[in-house]
């Protein structure tokens, strides 16, 4: 009788764990019922996770179901992710404020090409911000380029260009990373149009002329 009951008792609590890993959709977005917390979807063109982490709840949705994972590097009290096709978007607590490219305080990049798939150069960080077994790497860094580019996008003129993506002479996308948020990157499109350089920031709908360091950087040698 004592086997049957502690089998009984064993079930009982797998069953709980189970059900406990199941969220539930909202208004506004999904819930963990076992923390209380509401998660929302991320602007896209915006923030996403660099990679994913173990999988943490998971949402039936249109008789689908969504798996969300944690953010390595990242408290899931604050952000998950979950995956469409292989690609991997970004929601977050409704208590956590969506930050813009300054907030983000961008240190280094990747940049992309028209595909936004793989990088084909980066911006590093400034030494400081590496470890100090790997200092010695890198005496110089262009944290100060992702800097030019905050910078543009927060206090830039807002300009209007009328053009469609297959009228771009260059376009690169920037992957920009942070000590802030180490599991995330934020994306800035790069563009040329009529021979002049401008910076897009999908997430708030603005478009900038780009830093003349940065387009140098980019087009010279």
């Amino acid at each position: 009788m004592k086997r049957i009951s502690a089998f009984i008792l064993a079930l009982c609590m797998l069953l709980l764990v189970g059900c406990a890993k199941k969220g539930k959709l909202t208004d506004e977005g999904y819930l963990d019922p076992r923390s209380g917390i509401e998660y929302v979807e991320v602007t896209t063109m915006g923030l996403y996770p660099v990679d994913p982490g173990e999988e943490f709840i998971t949402i039936t949705k249109d008789k689908e179901k969504i798996v969300f994972n944690e953010v390595l590097y990242e408290d899931p009290s604050r952000f998950l992710c979950y995956s469409v096709e292989g690609n991997y978007f970004l929601v977050r607590a409704t208590t956590v404020k969506e930050p813009t490219l300054s907030e983000f305080n961008p240190i280094a990049a990747a940049i992309c090409g028209a595909s936004n798939t793989m990088p084909f150069d980066h911006f590093f960080a400034d030494p400081e911000y590496l470890p100090e077994d790997r200092r010695d790497e890198l005496t110089v860094g262009e944290t100060a380029l992702c800097k030019q580019v905050a910078d543009a996008i927060e206090n830039g003129e807002a300009v209007d260009v009328n053009a469609q993506y297959e009228d771009f002479g260059t376009l690169y996308y920037f992957h920009f990373y942070s000590s802030d948020y180490p599991g995330l990157y934020y994306i800035i499109a790069f563009f040329e149009y009529n021979g002049r350089y401008f910076l897009r920031d999908g997430a708030i709908g603005k478009t900038v002329y780009c830093p003349y360091d940065v387009i140098v950087r980019l087009t010279v040698g």
